[in-house]
């Protein structure tokens, strides 16, 4: 009949079953697919031609349509091949399978009987259309994956037992596994012993959508282990989702190493900079002074104990003012109002205005008490503005009034005892000229004569000491002038020597002075002394080269003998020229050639002198 030719022409399998489940037709479609032709299967049980089928899901859904009548679909998805179907490649084929029942009126070839249950079942090819959604899905899953295994956090695939499906490029360097190691294997060889139960954290999230991650976790932190053992730490996110009928559960471990060890030195600074805060209020509330902190407007932010507890008697500029006070306009007001405070507070003006170098100045209230007021800018602190303190220098100042008066009554007795020297070596050298005078002996008189000198020397240091204002140094330069004019004058004046001198600006303490001064006495007056036939002709240089100071003494005379050795000298003035050098470090070259001699006396820059001290508490006490 027409009919069965169309049935035959079908791109689909189509094969008709009677109430004992006998093959009553077998289209041509299904003798390709099966290799079963119609001769061997008409009249056959399908599931005794065909075992396999035997109480699979064909076998069940056929027996409920020839007994109820309802039409039964069996989806690829979940049955995927119950025909043992062969594509004309030898590939297996992807089919669906429905089962419809046949109407009792309808009349079939053959003449059956029309009142018998029958059911038609139609095979489907969707082989085609299945590839096609899996090489779609692939690609999906393909990008899906790449952008997966690129991320920067590891990302781990399990079933729903834990076990490890798949790991990205980032789990693999962060747990140092290999993928092969891993797959099949618990996910908790990757956590550590602290993390909650894998399976457990993941029943909290609901399934997302198929290949998706959007129902997850919140994120939890935990320990994860290396493969070599070591520890790492992890926040772990998890999500449960569903793919072809099967459910995963993924997750995403960063590592936070870096960030809690980030956090914990945040912690631990923060905890620092407390103790800091707590520790400077302390120390600031210990201290005397009156300390208070402003804003950039000059109100008061802060102020430590002495401040807040500041008594009637402190009367320090702005006292009174508590913390959220304009501190500039309350000193500008009432009895704080006090005009010789205005370049304290024109400084602090200029200060919170323009910031700039510390302000520091003094001022004295209405009962006489001294206050120092220090105020440094505080540009990186929380309100930009200046911490301010008020010393009070009462004491301070009553000490300095008293070392000043003290310090110019030993100035004073000082110069008195300069003055006293001087006169008393210039009565002496007077004694000793009347003494001279009254000498009949010339030979006697001369030594006379060179006592009196060298006292006169020592006397033109005392009298220089008390003419000027230091009383441990003076300038050697002047001295040396003075010293060769007055022994000028004492040789008979320039009809008897020429003199001369040659200086640098020096101040020498008086213990390096005296014996220099005393040894160019010596020196100038054996120049003049043993001149020779004509007037004496000397120079005298005192110069300073680097560390080391030069006094020279040269003349035009006849000369030192030959191999002339100062040390062996029998004379007392190169015997006291050699002794007062050792005196001072300093050392003798002496250069003697038929037109004259010079002496060179070279001695190190003696040390700073400090500035005049009273030397003792019982010497200030006196």
């Amino acid at each position: 009949m027409w009919a069965l030719d169309v049935l035959g022409a079908l791109d689909a399998g189509i094969l008709l079953l009677d109430r004992h489940c006998r093959v009553l037709y077998w289209n041509g479609w299904m003798e390709q697919a099966s290799t079963l032709t119609a001769r061997e299967i008409l009249g056959h049980d399908l599931f005794d031609a065909l075992p396999n089928l035997r109480e699979s899901r064909l076998h069940i859904a056929v027996r409920d349509t020839l007994a109820t009548g309802a039409p039964g679909v069996l989806s690829h998805t979940l049955n995927p091949m119950l025909f043992p179907l062969r594509l004309p490649d030898g590939r297996r084929m992807v089919h669906n399978v429905v089962i419809r029942p046949l109407p009792s009126h309808a009349q079939m070839a053959g003449g059956m009987a029309g009142g018998e249950a029958r059911c038609l079942i139609q095979v489907t090819d969707v082989t085609a259309s299945v590839n096609r959604e899996r090489v779609l899905r692939e690609q999906r899953d393909a990008r899906h994956r790449a952008i997966v295994d690129t991320a920067p956090d590891a990302i781990v695939t399990t079933d729903t037992r834990g076990m490890v499906q798949w790991m990205n490029g980032a789990a693999i360097r962060q747990f140092d596994y290999r993928p092969e190691e891993l797959i099949g294997q618990s996910v908790a060889v990757l956590l550590g012993d602290d993390a909650p139960d894998w399976i457990a954290m993941a029943e909290h999230s609901g399934p997302g959508s198929a290949g998706s991650l959007d129902a997850a976790t919140q994120p939890v932190e935990l320990s994860g282990r290396r493969r070599d053992g070591s520890h790492i730490d992890l926040e772990l996110s998890l999500a449960r989702w569903e793919s072809e009928g099967r459910s995963f559960i993924t997750g995403i471990l960063r590592d936070i190493t870096e960030r809690r060890r980030t956090r914990e030195e945040l912690r631990a600074s923060a905890l620092a900079m407390r103790q800091l805060a707590e520790q400077t209020k302390a120390t600031l509330d210990a201290l005397p002074a009156f300390i208070a902190v402003l804003d950039r407007s000059g109100r008061i932010v802060s102020a430590n104990r002495a401040w807040a507890e500041a008594g009637p008697e402190t009367t320090f500029l702005g006292q009174g003012c508590i913390v959220g006070d304009d501190y500039i306009d309350h000193c500008g007001k009432g009895q704080t109002a006090d005009p010789r405070a205005d370049d304290v507070m024109q400084g602090l003006r200029k200060l919170l205005r323009d910031g700039g170098p510390p302000v520091s100045a003094e001022y004295v209230t209405a009962n006489q008490h001294w206050f120092r007021c220090l105020a440094a800018p505080m540009p990186a602190g929380p309100f930009g503005g200046a911490v301010l303190m008020h010393i009070d220098v009462t004491e301070i100042k009553s000490m300095e009034a008293a070392l000043r008066k003290l310090v110019g009554q030993k100035s004073t007795l000082l110069r008195e005892v300069n003055h006293r020297v001087k006169n008393s070596l210039q009565l002496v050298s007077s004694l000793l000229t009347l003494q001279t005078l009254s000498l009949p002996d010339e030979g006697v008189r001369v030594h006379f004569q060179d006592a009196r000198s060298r006292i006169e020397a020592i006397a033109r240091v005392h009298n220089r000491l008390y003419q000027a204002d230091q009383f441990q140094t003076i300038e050697f330069g002047t001295y040396l002038n003075e010293l060769c004019e007055d022994l000028a004058r004492a040789s008979g004046g320039e009809s008897m020597c020429d003199i001369v001198v040659r200086s640098e600006v020096i101040d020498l303490p008086i213990d390096h002075a005296a014996p220099l001064g005393l040894i160019a006495n010596e020196l100038i007056t054996n120049a003049v002394k043993h001149r020779g036939g004509g007037p004496a002709l000397v120079t005298v240089t005192f110069r300073r080269a680097g560390d080391d100071l030069s006094l020279t003494v040269s003349d035009r005379g006849p000369g030192l003998p030959p191999n002339f050795d100062i040390r062996k000298s029998r004379s007392l003035g190169m015997r006291l020229i050699s002794s007062l050098a050792g005196q001072i470090r300093a050392s003798v070259d002496i250069d003697t050639t038929p037109q004259g001699t010079t002496f060179r006396i070279d001695l190190p820059v003696p040390d700073a002198v400090p500035l005049l001290e009273p030397s003792s508490a019982e010497e200030i006490d006196g």
